[in-house]
């Protein structure tokens, strides 16, 4: 308030309310900067990252192509830059193409930001970097440290508000790490945020939290991971405690191998997701076989299992097997009618089938439920197209563009093997060029 000659908090508060939209952003920035806790060190909580060392990673390299982890508030990037030197000491940025792994750190603070992407910290900051580690991958500048530049190109940093943007650019993560947030917000915020870190996480992906933190109250859609006495929680169908091997808790779900052929599984666990995953690779690589017979098998395992019913779904609209698709799809519907995917899967089999009003009917659904399906917006987009209603059209295509810019879209894959969401957004962005020369032209 000195620096901008205001006396009264009622003053500051309009100047951050005024319609100068530059200033605002400016403004809000620069007030961000000043209160936002940028408390941190690499390897903090040397137990997390003992768990994700020795299990998570381990884990998602036997079921996964791509492996995506995000630190969410990542202050000056300490974390993030520690994960990069777990997986360089791992070996497995010579073991796999680094295309394999993403690391991204989001903050609102970009002055954190600008620090995590310079890469130079304190001794302070480096006090728990083993001495190999601190040898081969930092140079000693005065009294910092400075990473060198092969250790930071491993990681991407983005400016992100956590209370409105909860996914990067980089897509669905793996591994969410989101420690020392959630206690500094309330209840409802603390809700929203959790509620968007699990969206923002694939099937079977894992969450971790500072030690003063917990989902309890908020454990809907995750199971607690426990291993030597460090924690996490995987996304799953429910509440339920897992574990590692060596864990001191005993597993409530049987252990693969141990059910009877055609014993359906009590509940969704790890060693469905595990399956389920083994599917989703196999769908990605266009093994409609592999993928179609696992899924066949796991739905004969654990029938409630949501992802499995939409995925097979996905598998029989991808081979023109229509019917046996529609019949996945209202599976879900009788489990639950308020799962948008399900209605998007209806909508867009019946957009192939050339039944436009039953197709407008479940892609309105579908967005009613869930608004940030892109491939609802893009196929609702194509039906306006084709009667001629260009204005509805071109809001369509610019919902799917503007979630896009927005790092919000949602392009639910398992309905979209053959596009990838760059794809997507530019087939949109021509669509609207085109469009608007139209219109025009009228």
């Amino acid at each position: 308030m000195r620096q901008l000659g205001l006396e009264r908090e009622d003053e500051y508060y309009e100047r951050l309310r005024g319609e100068a939209s530059r200033i605002v952003e400016a403004e809000l920035r620069n007030l961000m900067n000043l209160v936002t806790v940028t408390e941190t060190c690499f390897f903090r909580d040397g137990s997390q990252f003992r768990l994700l060392r020795e299990h998570i990673i381990p884990m998602l390299i036997a079921n996964r192509s791509r492996i995506r982890i995000w630190s969410a508030g990542c202050s000056s990037g300490e974390e993030a830059y520690s994960i990069a030197l777990t997986l360089e000491d791992m070996g497995l940025y010579c073991a796999h193409p680094s295309s394999m792994f993403e690391i991204v750190g989001t903050d609102l603070n970009s002055t954190a930001l600008e620090k995590a992407r310079r890469g130079e910290y304190s001794a302070r900051a480096v006090r728990n970097v083993e001495g190999s580690l601190l040898d081969r991958f930092f140079t000693r500048n005065g009294k910092n440290f400075t990473l060198n530049e092969e250790i930071r190109n491993r990681v991407k940093f983005e400016f992100g508000n956590l209370t409105q943007t909860p996914m990067p650019s980089t897509g669905p993560q793996d591994v969410i790490l989101c420690k020392n947030v959630a206690i500094y917000f309330g209840t409802d915020a603390a809700e929203k945020l959790v509620r968007g870190l699990r969206d923002t996480l694939a099937p079977g992906g894992y969450l971790l939290l500072g030690h003063a933190e917990s989902l309890w109250q908020m454990l809907n859609g995750f199971e607690v991971v426990e291993h030597a006495r460090a924690f996490c929680y995987r996304k799953g169908s429910g509440f339920q405690r897992s574990t590692f091997p060596g864990s001191t808790f005993q597993p409530r779900t049987p252990e693969p191998g141990t059910l009877e052929p055609g014993t359906p599984e009590p509940e969704a666990s790890p060693y469905t997701f595990a399956r389920y995953d083994c599917c989703l690779a196999a769908f990605r690589a266009g093994d409609w076989a592999s993928a179609e017979a696992g899924l066949t098998a796991l739905i004969g395992a654990c029938p409630t299992f949501v992802p499995a019913h939409l995925l097979l779904g996905g598998v029989f609209a991808h081979r023109a097997r229509y019917d046996e698709a529609i019949a996945q799809a209202e599976s879900v519907l009788h489990l639950t009618d308020l799962e948008p995917r399900a209605h998007l899967l209806l909508g867009m089999i019946a957009a192939r089938r050339r039944r436009p009003a039953d197709a407008l009917q479940s892609l309105r659904r579908a967005l009613y439920l869930d608004d940030s399906l892109a491939l609802a917006h893009f196929w609702l987009g194509n039906l306006y197209r084709d009667r001629g209603d260009f204005a509805r059209a071109c809001h369509e295509y610019e919902n799917v563009v503007r979630d896009w810019e927005r790092h919000t879209l949602n392009l639910t894959e398992e309905f979209a093997s053959d596009s990838t969401a760059e794809q997507l957004v530019e087939f949109c962005r021509e669509s609207l060029k085109r469009l608007h020369v139209s219109h025009r032209h009228e």
